[in-house]
C-alpha cells in the first residue's frame, strides 16, 4: 500500500469498515490491509491494551496532524 493509499485507508478505518471492506475498496488483499494497519499502529506507538481501541486512536492521531 503506497502513501497515496494511507489517507483512504485511514478514512475507511474511521468509518468503521472491516479490513475486508477496506481491501475491496483499495483493490488489495485483506492481508495487505492488516499488515499496513499494524505498521501504522506501530509507527504511531499505539500498543495493544484492553482499555483503548487502537484503530480509533490512529484516526484521531491522523486527524490531529492534519
Amino acid at each position: 500500500m503506497d502513501s497515496g493509499r494511507v489517507i483512504p485507508a485511514v478514512a475507511a478505518l474511521s468509518s468503521g469498515q472491516p479490513p475486508g471492506g477496506i481491501a475491496r475498496r483499495l483493490w488489495v488483499t485483506e492481508g495487505t490491509v492488516e499488515k499496513h494497519v499494524r505498521h501504522i499502529l506501530a509507527k504511531l506507538s499505539l500498543s495493544e491494551t484492553d482499555d483503548d481501541h487502537r484503530r480509533a486512536l490512529a484516526v484521531v492521531t491522523f486527524l490531529e496532524t492534519r
